[in-house]
Parts: structure tokens; sequence; C-alpha cells
């Protein structure tokens, strides 16, 4: 069962679930509002841009080096 992330417009929080796919959107446990589904957060591994760090070792997909 995956993680979900929900976002309650009422009271502005964000949550977490851990739910069944298709299952139906829990109620805000705050505030009993409707909570909103939120795009998954992605990261991917090497991911962050070395050039500006100043670490860069001349890669061709850098602006810096093109």
């Amino acid at each position: 069962m995956p993680f979900y992330r929900y976002y309650c417009e009422k009271c502005k929080k964000e949550f977490e679930f851990f739910m069944k796919m298709g299952e139906k959107a829990p109620d805000c446990p705050d505030c009993g509002g409707e909570l909103v589904k939120q795009l998954p957060r992605i990261q991917i591994k090497g991911s962050s841009n070395s050039c500006s760090s100043g670490s860069c070792s001349g890669c061709s997909g850098c602006s810096t080096h093109a």
C-alpha cells in the first residue's frame, strides 16, 4: 500500500495516509474538511545541479560548459 499526500484547503494543512489504491480519500482529521490529493514528491538520484555548487567536472549537460 502506498502513501498518499492530501491537502486541506479549509485548515491549510498537509497530511499523508497509508492507503490502498483507489480507496476513498478521508476527511481532514483536524477540521473534518474535504482533502485534495496532491502530486507525489519524486526525488531523482543525482538530480542536483552540481554546476551551481561549483563542483562541476565539465559535464556536457551543463550550460556553464556548453
